[in-house]
């Protein structure tokens, strides 16, 4: 009985993507020293000039699922693509296919099944598409924007970056999210997107490669299947 419930779940929540802050807030406090203003504006302003540098990366990804209801944790791996300044592909390759696609403000998604690539209407379009392009923009190095945010910072002892949304709206699906800059500052270790309950997502991104020749074609989701990525 588990096993197709959570496959459910994973095509159904897979990039709906978010430790709860109600319950790691106060840990953060606790385990983390917080990075005073001063410091954190230089560490953002130096981090959006470094990101500036990246125009593509292809890298590897490990998702964590958590599901309250669950005692296990739904892990996927795949990679993701990425090429400045507004196209993003997430594709997951184990245990399931999907793939989702930003190009511009439009965000396709494709599921594998029985043998044969479906485009499909995502459910929440809306937050998804929020989502997608706020994790597009965390690419760019653009998350130092205070209207969109209540933006602190914490030493782990790396830096982490906690993104509280203002839009009452937003919050009603996404409490905050938690971005883990690398050593270099110039892309992202990981990202946590916590819900309003007790479930989250963290994505961890590994092998990073830079400023390789990415096609425009990858982001294309007006295909009936997506464009097949050649390995690397």
């Amino acid at each position: 009985m588990i096993l197709p419930i959570k496959k459910y779940l994973f095509l159904i929540l897979l990039i709906v993507v978010p430790m709860v802050l109600g319950s790691m807030g106060t840990g953060l406090a606790q385990n983390l020293d917080p990075i005073p203003p001063d410091r954190l504006t230089r560490i953002l302003v130096d981090a959006e000039k470094n990101f500036t540098a990246v125009k593509t990366m292809k890298t590897l990804l490990t998702q964590e699922k958590n599901i309250s209801i669950f005692s296990e944790t739904i892990i996927s791996k795949g990679f993701c693509l990425f090429k400045r300044p507004d196209k993003l592909r997430l594709e997951f390759t184990d245990p399931f296919k999907s793939s989702l696609m930003v190009n511009g403000r439009k965000v396709y998604k494709y599921e594998y099944f029985n043998g044969t690539w479906k485009k499909i209407n995502p459910g929440n379009k809306e937050i998804l598409g929020m989502i997608m392009n706020h994790i597009t923009a965390w690419m760019s190095g653009r998350f130092n924007d205070s209207n969109l945010y209540e933006i602190s910072g914490f030493s782990r002892p790396g830096i982490t970056i906690l993104l509280t949304p203002k839009s009452d709206e937003f919050k009603k699906f996404i409490h905050s999210f938690e971005l883990g800059l690398n050593k270099e500052l110039n892309g992202l270790d990981y990202i946590i997107i916590h819900e309003t309950g007790k479930d989250f997502t963290k994505i961890r991104f590994h092998h990073d490669r830079l400023n390789e020749k990415v096609a425009d074609n990858l982001f294309n989701g007006n295909l009936d299947t997506p464009h097949p990525v050649e390995p690397w």
